[in-house]
């Protein structure tokens, strides 16, 4: 007992400490967010008063403030979840007539109302608080890009003018005798450490090494494979190939040649923390100048036109390729220029001249490539190749050559506008349009050789399913059909991608802060918040489309291999076979609806909600649908009818084709599709010739003359059919005296066939064979006859006989 009151004591401690300890953090966390409050208020009424010293400070601020609520929130909602995760068990409180429910757990549920109320407070407050650090952060966003652009439109001493010149001659005779004296004097600390020799050997060795990266190794990638490949028939995959390999032949020796280069010179000290960015900046110009020129060599300068992608001339092919690379080459050297003068310290007037300079340079070279008569596609249908193994390229189409006249203008417009810019003084704004103008080329470089590679890449595996399947002639024009619908769609989703994937690196290049960049893509890849509904990520869409078609053709492969496997080898009824099949397609169409659904997000049970919510307006408004769907059901379990059963309806009569969630597909003798709702097929009388099996009975009736013997017309009639090949012998056919005709004795010859499908052709057969049999024994076939007994004959005709009026 003892032992017993010390447990309980212990307990009511450590549970004392327990809820002191949570009330101090909780204390603790309210202060946090009211701090938070007050530091948004502040940031606040510095923007509206303009009073910002440092705005990248307060950006840094406000997103670790943001990001602090967003811990403490997640740490609220888990709370929130545990406390109602108590109150579930308690059950709903007692009502009015309910009994009442003992004081501990009244009190207990009190109090667990009262914990999840202030947790819902504080959940409040701190979402007030994030959507007020996004304001606040947008505000600033678009305050710097304001800023930026108003920067842009600033007008400075025009480079033409004498005093510019003179001060960036004087600049660069001091940046020049600065870059002098740093090698002289690094020369000098290596002749005094004895290290001279052996560093220039060290550099000298990093050099070569990159040398034969260069040449002997970009040479050897072109022979083995680039080379290898154009020997073989040009096809648009191999045109994309090659260019792909002549660019990575250049710029992957330069990528390794540069790293070795410069790490070499920075082991050495060459390189120091100041002329770093110089070293950074030559080598991202040296790789942006060899992809951009290998790409271009395969685009559009490549000697054998079969092999070129762009379908312009050779010579217009170079010219565009000079244009293109100069471009890259101007602004790298530029991008070099200005980090030397950043590390030297060089003057205003210097870098305003080197800026001028490129830009105008680059907005030269731009309105040359927009001229007309370098972009003539008529040159594509004169060099195409007489032989017929080689794919033609077709001319583009008019729509597409009217948005690249319209590309070219705003092209031409753009390099006006820059050049005229850099000489008037607004060299700020040139150097930003040539800036752009250079990362758009690398960007457009890069996107059109993915766009390429990952067109031909779906285009190569279309065909390779395509050549494995079996087709005819006669599916030609419909595999047209589906071609075009498969280039169009998958060219749709490329581009598209391409442009989401694009998307950010524009909206940084054209002035959008990064942070805010990453904010976005933040929000699209993993969802957000609004109104207090969680809106699922560009993301969870994308992969639930990826996991419904994943499962969608999974199940295809299933249905094709069942009916090519188990099913093709079993004695399964057809019928039975396209039940299971089309019960797999549904059941993997469920399976591929709620695995995306959730994968979205959605919460099922409130799926459930909205359904039971609707089950009132569909038992009305859909009431003819889904007493269909229930029908059709019925059908692929009943199985009173299956695809193949040629039956009879009310709407026509014919062979089953297709039993589909609302409607049964029936094509009838005539090749004639009727579409009967599945209701019918359940409410109304169905005649199925081939239900259970094949087997069926025909009636052949005849009618002989009333001289032939009867016994002599029954053996032909049964020798007709016994004689047949498709009539069976058990059971046997047999000959039914129907009637005594008007004219004739009525008979009937009743056969069972193996499949009644060929029952009005074995009828057609039977009434040839029993014809001829007839006429071979001298059995007359009657036609109708009547006599006619005329009583008075008009004036002047006189009676010859008593049948001369017989017909």
């Amino acid at each position: 007992m003892r032992f017993y009151s010390a447990w309980v004591a212990a307990l009511l401690a450590a549970l004392t400490v327990l809820c002191a300890a949570t009330g101090h953090a909780q204390s603790t966390r309210s202060e946090a967010i009211e701090d938070a409050k007050s530091a948004y208020a502040e940031a606040r009424a510095a923007l509206e008063t303009g009073n910002i010293v440092d705005p990248a400070a307060m950006e840094r601020r406000l997103r670790d403030l943001r990001d602090e609520s967003r811990r403490r929130l997640a740490s609220v909602d888990r709370e929130v979840e545990g406390v109602r995760g108590q109150i579930e068990p308690l059950g709903p409180a007692p009502g009015e007539n309910d009994p009442v429910e003992s004081e501990e757990l009244a009190a207990e549920r009190t109090a667990l109302n009262q914990e999840l109320v202030r947790l819902n407070s504080q959940r409040t407050r701190i979402n007030a608080n994030i959507i007020e650090a996004n304001d606040l952060l947008a505000r600033i966003s678009a305050s710097q890009i304001q800023s930026l652009y108003a920067q842009l439109i600033v007008r400075g001493a025009s480079p033409l003018m004498p005093p510019v010149w003179l001060g960036a001659v004087d600049s660069a005779a001091d940046v020049s005798g600065r870059i002098s004296k740093y090698f002289s004097d690094w020369a000098a600390n290596k002749d005094e450490s004895r290290e001279y020799a052996s560093s220039i050997g060290v550099i000298i060795g990093a050099l070569v090494i990159s040398l034969l990266l260069f040449g002997p190794v970009n040479r050897w990638v072109t022979a083995t494979f680039s080379h290898a490949i154009e020997r073989r028939r040009p096809t648009p995959t191999r045109r994309v190939v090659v260019a792909g390999l002549k660019m990575i032949a250049r710029g992957i020796p330069g990528l390794i040649g540069g790293v070795i280069i410069l790490e070499t010179l920075r082991a050495q000290g060459v390189i120091v923390e100041k002329g770093a960015a110089a070293a950074q900046a030559l080598w991202f110009g040296l790789i942006a100048y060899l992809l951009v020129s290998g790409f271009m060599s395969g685009l559009f300068a490549a000697r054998n036109p079969d092999w070129r992608l762009g379908g312009v001339e050779l010579k217009s092919g170079r010219h565009i390729s000079a244009l293109i690379i100069t471009i890259i080459i101007v602004y790298g050297l530029k991008t070099l220029l200005d980090a030397i003068l950043v590390a030297t310290g060089g003057s205003g007037n210097l870098v305003r001249l080197i800026e001028a300079a490129s830009a105008i340079i680059v907005a030269i070279n731009l309105f040359l490539l927009c001229r007309t008569k370098l972009w003539s596609f008529g040159a594509l249908e004169e060099n195409q190749p007489s032989s017929s193994d080689i794919p033609s390229r077709k001319k583009p189409s008019g729509v597409r050559l009217l948005s690249w006249r319209l590309f070219r203008r705003i092209g031409r417009a753009v390099a006006i506008v820059t050049g005229v810019a850099a000489l008037l003084g607004y060299v700020a704004f040139a150097e930003f349009a040539a800036s752009r103008i250079y990362f758009l080329t690398i960007f457009f470089v890069l996107a059109w050789f993915v766009r390429a590679t990952l067109k031909e890449s779906a285009f190569w595996f279309r065909r390779r399913i395509k050549d494995g399947a079996d087709t005819t002639d006669a599916d030609n024009d419909e595999d047209e059909q589906r071609a075009a619908n498969f280039q169009f769609w998958s060219s749709l989703l490329i581009n598209t991608g391409l442009f989401v994937a694009l998307l950010p690196a524009l909206l940084v290049l054209f002035g959008v802060p990064a942070s805010n960049v990453r904010d976005l893509a933040g929000q699209a890849l993993f969802g957000f918040n609004l109104g207090g509904v969680r809106i699922p990520s560009i993301a969870n869409f994308v992969v639930a489309i990826v996991i419904f078609v994943a499962v969608m053709a999974l199940t295809r492969v299933a249905q094709r291999g069942f009916q090519k496997g188990p099913f093709a080898h079993s004695h399964i009824d057809s019928g039975v076979q396209n039940s299971l099949i089309t019960l797999i397609g549904y059941a993997g169409l469920v399976v591929a609806f709620f695995a995306s659904v959730s994968t979205i997000g959605l919460d099922l049970s409130n799926l459930a909600l909205i359904a039971g919510a609707l089950s009132v307006g569909i038992g009305f408004g859909l009431q003819s649908i889904v007493n269909n769907f229930v029908s059709g059901l019925i059908l692929l379990f009943e199985r009173p009818i299956k695809v193949g059963d040629w039956i009879v309806t009310a709407s026509g009569e014919g062979t089953v084709k297709r039993i589909s969630v609302r409607s049964t597909e029936i094509e009838t003798f005539d090749r004639a599709s009727i579409i009967v709702p599945n209701s019918e097929l359940i409410s109304s009388t169905v005649t199925n010739w081939t239900h259970k099996n094949r087997i069926g009975r025909i009636i052949v009736r005849i009618g002989v003359s009333y001289n032939a013997d009867p016994e002599l017309v029954r053996d032909i009639l049964l020798k007709c059919a016994n004689d047949h090949p498709l009539v069976v012998r058990y059971p046997e056919a047999f000959v039914v005296w129907q009637d005594f005709g008007a004219s004739s004795l009525d008979f009937e010859l009743r056969a069972y066939l193996s499949d009644i499908s060929n029952g009005l052709k074995t009828r057609s057969d039977l009434r040839y064979a029993m014809f001829t049999a007839l006429a071979e024994a001298g059995v007359e076939i009657p036609f109708p006859q009547q006599d006619v007994h005329v009583k008075s004959l008009p004036d002047g005709l006189v009676a010859q006989g008593p049948n001369s009026a017989s017909a």
